[in-house]
């Protein structure tokens, strides 16, 4: 049965500002990474001379979640709920489409072997081959918003 595909939420997308946090000014994040706006990743070609605004900061993230979105569209096996959409979108936005397509998440995902796929999850807290400390929250936060859909079963099970 195929995915239907789904897009971010309003909550969603609340989710990830929340984490990701708004800077008009480009800055080197904990892991020596040029971001700007809502965590969007200054590539080698972008220049941000001047304060980004919110409405910029929301064009980037946007297009960052595109990314992320066609990622899971293209790598996702099996139906999701929103919020479990939403949480693979911040883990992707986070970790980068590349990285988040030939993440274990994803394969454990797939088999429906959800208490592997978030043990996987919370120990996803390297950017850039550095330790961010942190991403432990944040991850802790995506896997509880995953989670929440379960259901009884596998909270039981955990």
């Amino acid at each position: 049965m195929p995915n239907i595909p789904l897009h971010i939420s309003p909550e969603g997308l609340g989710f990830i500002k929340q984490w990701q946090g708004f800077s008009a000014e480009p800055y080197q994040d904990e892991c020596h990474l040029w971001v700007v706006g809502y965590g969007h990743l200054i590539q080698g070609s972008e220049a941000y001379d001047m304060p980004v605004s919110a409405s910029q900061a929301d064009v980037l993230l946007q297009l960052d979640i595109q990314a992320c979105q066609r990622v899971l569209a293209q790598e996702i096996a099996v139906p999701l709920t929103q919020r479990q959409y939403d949480a693979l979108i911040s883990l992707a936005l986070s970790l980068g489409p590349e990285i988040f397509a030939r993440s274990p998440v994803l394969h454990y995902i797939n088999q429906q072997q959800f208490a592997e796929a978030l043990a996987a999850w919370l120990v996803e807290t390297e950017l850039n081959g550095v330790r961010s400390n942190g991403l432990n929250k944040q991850r802790q936060a995506e896997c509880a918003l995953f989670r929440t859909d379960l259901g009884r079963e596998f909270m039981r099970a955990e």
